[in-house]
Protein backbone atom coordinates (compact mmCIF):
# COMPACT_ATOMS: atom_id res chain seq x y z
CA UNK A 1 0.00 0.00 0.00
CA UNK A 2 2.97 2.25 -0.08
CA UNK A 3 2.65 2.95 -3.82
CA UNK A 4 -0.89 4.40 -3.87
CA UNK A 5 -1.15 7.17 -6.47
CA UNK A 6 -2.42 10.49 -5.24
CA UNK A 7 -4.34 13.19 -7.14
CA UNK A 8 -3.44 16.83 -6.70
CA UNK A 9 -6.40 18.98 -5.71
CA UNK A 10 -5.03 22.17 -7.23
CA UNK A 11 -3.04 22.77 -10.39
CA UNK A 12 -1.16 25.97 -10.98
CA UNK A 13 -0.79 27.03 -14.62
CA UNK A 14 1.28 30.13 -15.30
CA UNK A 15 -0.44 32.68 -17.58
CA UNK A 16 0.92 33.01 -21.08
CA UNK A 17 1.61 36.42 -22.54
CA UNK A 18 -0.79 37.33 -25.41
CA UNK A 19 0.68 38.04 -28.84
CA UNK A 20 -1.10 41.45 -28.99
CA UNK A 21 -2.28 43.12 -25.83
CA UNK A 22 -6.08 43.55 -25.79
CA UNK A 23 -7.30 47.13 -25.68
CA UNK A 24 -10.47 46.53 -23.69
CA UNK A 25 -9.43 43.54 -21.60
CA UNK A 26 -11.94 41.31 -23.44
CA UNK A 27 -9.44 39.29 -25.44
CA UNK A 28 -9.67 41.22 -28.71
CA UNK A 29 -12.46 39.23 -30.37
CA UNK A 30 -14.78 42.24 -30.50
CA UNK A 31 -12.18 44.43 -32.21
CA UNK A 32 -11.49 41.65 -34.71
CA UNK A 33 -15.19 41.29 -35.48
CA UNK A 34 -15.68 45.05 -35.87
CA UNK A 35 -12.67 45.26 -38.19
CA UNK A 36 -13.99 42.43 -40.36
CA UNK A 37 -17.48 43.99 -40.55
CA UNK A 38 -16.00 47.38 -41.51
CA UNK A 39 -13.86 45.72 -44.17
CA UNK A 40 -16.93 43.91 -45.55
CA UNK A 41 -18.94 47.16 -45.75
CA UNK A 42 -16.00 48.97 -47.36
CA UNK A 43 -15.64 46.29 -50.03
CA UNK A 44 -19.12 47.06 -51.41
CA UNK A 45 -20.45 43.54 -50.98
CA UNK A 46 -23.18 44.81 -48.67
CA UNK A 47 -24.55 47.11 -51.39
CA UNK A 48 -24.58 44.38 -54.05
CA UNK A 49 -26.20 41.95 -51.62
CA UNK A 50 -28.91 44.54 -50.83
CA UNK A 51 -29.49 45.21 -54.54
CA UNK A 52 -29.95 41.49 -55.14
CA UNK A 53 -32.25 41.00 -52.14
CA UNK A 54 -34.30 44.21 -52.37
CA UNK A 55 -37.22 42.75 -54.34
CA UNK A 56 -37.55 39.59 -52.22
CA UNK A 57 -37.32 41.66 -49.04
CA UNK A 58 -40.07 44.01 -50.24
CA UNK A 59 -42.26 41.07 -51.25
CA UNK A 60 -41.67 39.39 -47.89
CA UNK A 61 -42.49 42.62 -46.02
CA UNK A 62 -45.69 43.03 -48.05
CA UNK A 63 -46.73 39.45 -47.32
CA UNK A 64 -46.07 39.88 -43.60
CA UNK A 65 -48.02 43.17 -43.56
CA UNK A 66 -50.92 41.56 -45.44
CA UNK A 67 -50.92 38.63 -43.05
CA UNK A 68 -51.01 40.96 -40.06
CA UNK A 69 -53.87 43.01 -41.52
CA UNK A 70 -55.85 39.85 -42.23
CA UNK A 71 -55.25 38.56 -38.70
CA UNK A 72 -56.43 41.84 -37.17
CA UNK A 73 -59.44 41.92 -39.50
CA UNK A 74 -60.31 38.33 -38.58
CA UNK A 75 -60.03 39.09 -34.89
CA UNK A 76 -62.27 42.14 -35.31
CA UNK A 77 -64.90 40.14 -37.20
CA UNK A 78 -64.73 37.39 -34.59
CA UNK A 79 -65.17 39.94 -31.79
CA UNK A 80 -68.20 41.45 -33.54
CA UNK A 81 -69.64 37.99 -34.15
CA UNK A 82 -69.32 37.07 -30.49
CA UNK A 83 -71.67 39.89 -29.42
CA UNK A 84 -75.23 38.49 -29.13
CA UNK A 85 -77.74 39.70 -31.76
CA UNK A 86 -75.20 41.96 -33.49
CA UNK A 87 -74.53 39.82 -36.60
CA UNK A 88 -78.26 39.51 -37.32
CA UNK A 89 -78.81 43.20 -36.66
CA UNK A 90 -76.01 44.16 -39.07
CA UNK A 91 -77.48 41.85 -41.71
CA UNK A 92 -80.87 43.51 -41.27
CA UNK A 93 -79.27 46.97 -41.62
CA UNK A 94 -77.61 45.81 -44.86
CA UNK A 95 -80.90 44.55 -46.32
CA UNK A 96 -82.68 47.79 -45.37
CA UNK A 97 -79.89 49.86 -46.95
CA UNK A 98 -80.07 47.87 -50.21
CA UNK A 99 -83.85 48.29 -50.33
CA UNK A 100 -83.77 52.04 -49.57
CA UNK A 101 -80.79 52.99 -51.74
CA UNK A 102 -80.54 50.31 -54.42
CA UNK A 103 -84.18 49.62 -55.22
CA UNK A 104 -85.15 53.20 -56.21
CA UNK A 105 -82.16 53.35 -58.57
CA UNK A 106 -83.23 50.14 -60.25
CA UNK A 107 -86.94 50.97 -60.71
CA UNK A 108 -86.68 53.67 -63.40
CA UNK A 109 -85.05 52.89 -66.71
CA UNK A 110 -82.97 56.10 -66.85
CA UNK A 111 -81.61 55.51 -63.36
CA UNK A 112 -80.74 51.90 -64.25
CA UNK A 113 -78.92 52.99 -67.41
CA UNK A 114 -77.06 55.67 -65.50
CA UNK A 115 -76.09 53.15 -62.78
CA UNK A 116 -74.90 50.58 -65.35
CA UNK A 117 -72.94 53.25 -67.27
CA UNK A 118 -71.33 54.43 -64.04
CA UNK A 119 -70.38 50.86 -63.10
CA UNK A 120 -68.91 50.24 -66.59
CA UNK A 121 -66.90 53.47 -66.39
CA UNK A 122 -65.53 52.50 -62.98
CA UNK A 123 -64.70 48.98 -64.17
CA UNK A 124 -62.84 50.30 -67.21
CA UNK A 125 -60.99 52.79 -65.01
CA UNK A 126 -60.03 49.95 -62.70
CA UNK A 127 -58.82 47.76 -65.57
CA UNK A 128 -56.98 50.67 -67.14
CA UNK A 129 -58.77 50.31 -70.47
Amino acid sequence: MADVPTVATTITVPPSAPATPPTSGEGGEWELLVAKVRQWFASGQARTLWEQARTPVVILAALVATLMVLRVYGALIQAIESIPLLPGLLELVGVIWVLRVGAPRLLRRTDREQLVANLRRRWQGFRGA
